[in-house]
């Protein structure tokens, strides 16, 4: 998976899944009007969380995080109480139970006497949950459910959990989603051209440096890896003799590893010709989104 994003868990509606598309939907009018019975203030609709699957990069094997965040956001005098979480299990079945939902509370405790004169802050309302590929194929989980004991259930979303990905597959008015979650392997780096310009694909030269370092493509592991139509000039690789990975400095920063050369016009006395170009190649490690 690369840059994946989920939409929204949506409530009493279709926990849907996809790579870049968003569902907007009606939140539970009689329960989402009015302000909360404290200082909490319901500023935005509980109805939609986007979510996006995180790698856990100080996770054990099989380890994702699953990161939920309110479509709205909130700038002002404001803080901002943590969810309480709690995971149950059933046959076949794990529901994620939002005990105490996250929400924004007024700092309102010291006289203001201008309209900034607090320490104004940009706050969404979000939560993360861990869960562990391997945990939910021993309960040979095949749903994944959501819920919130103040505002109601979330609807469900079918998992297909093997070793190397989860498939999500969800239902909505507006039809099916189809999303899928890698386990790539610890030696997989990634390679890219971020100075390769709009029109370029500059993929073919990449498998040609990948491979003149002993890098092997993704999709000869992963039999039914397929990368994003939107993801350009950025290929995934296994590195089984370590070479690239052991030039990368840090998990969370591109490397320059190389440089390949593909050619643009020029135009000289002659008439139009083509000439060369070094372009620099980048490594990294799988990230959080990746």
């Amino acid at each position: 998976m690369s840059l994946k994003r989920l939409p929204l868990f949506t409530l009493l509606a279709v926990f849907a899944l996809s790579a870049v598309n968003i569902l907007v939907v009606q939140p539970v009018q009689a329960q989402m009007t009015g302000e909360e019975d404290d200082d909490s203030l319901n500023l935005v609709t509980r109805g939609a969380f986007a979510v996006v699957v995180q790698r856990a990069l100080d996770g054990k094997e099989g380890d994702f995080d699953l990161h939920f965040s309110n479509v709205g956001v909130v700038s002002g005098c404001v803080g901002v109480e943590d969810a309480e979480i709690t995971l149950h299990f059933t046959p076949k079945k794990i529901d994620i139970i939002i005990e105490d939902d996250p929400q924004f509370v007024l700092r309102n405790e010291e006289v203001r006497y201008g309209n900034y004169s607090c320490d104004i802050q940009t706050h969404t309302l979000s939560f993360d949950v861990r869960l562990n590929r391997d945990e939910l194929m021993g309960r040979l989980i095949s749903k994944i459910g959501l819920k919130s004991k103040k505002y109601g259930r979330y609807s469900d979303v079918d998992v297909n959990i093997t070793k190397d990905r989860i498939e999500f597959v969800g239902k909505s008015p507006g039809g099916s989603s189809f999303e899928t979650y890698w386990f790539y392997p610890s030696n997989t780096v990634i390679l890219h051209a971020p100075s390769a310009r709009s029109f370029q694909d500059v993929g073919p030269l990449l498998d040609a440096f990948a491979d003149k370092h002993g890098l092997v493509p993704l999709r000869e592991t992963f039999e039914k890896f397929e990368q994003p139509v939107w993801v350009k000039n950025i290929k995934f690789y296994t590195d089984p003799r370590g070479e690239i990975l052991g030039r990368i400095s840090s998990e969370e920063r591109d490397t320059q590893v190389g440089a390949v050369q593909p050619t643009k016009t020029m135009y000289g006395p002659d008439g139009a010709m083509a000439k060369p170009y070094d372009l620099p190649v980048y490594a990294r490690k799988p990230g959080l989104y990746d």
